[in-house]
């Protein structure tokens, strides 16, 4: 009994061995599909995101100040 727990076991981390091995394989053969985008279109992306979140921080900023002082005057 005990020859055929190592047997498994020695079994099932060779299945785990080759299963990450296929899961890596297919990693690599995914990641050779990816179309990439260009420096331009990167630094384009990025002028953009930098934008809407700089826009988002200012309203969120301008909200709660006005939310911050109609409060203040109504608990007075």
């Amino acid at each position: 009994m005990q020859a055929t727990n190592s047997a498994q076991i020695f079994e099932s981390d060779m299945n785990l061995i080759d299963k990450l091995t296929t899961y890596y394989n297919d990693v690599v053969m995914e990641m050779k599909k990816v179309t990439w985008p260009s420096r331009q279109e990167l630094q384009e992306s990025t002028v953009v995101v930098l934008t809407v979140a700089g826009v988002l921080a200012v309203f969120t900023f301008v909200v709660d100040e006005s939310l911050n002082a109609l409060i203040k005057q109504l608990l007075r």
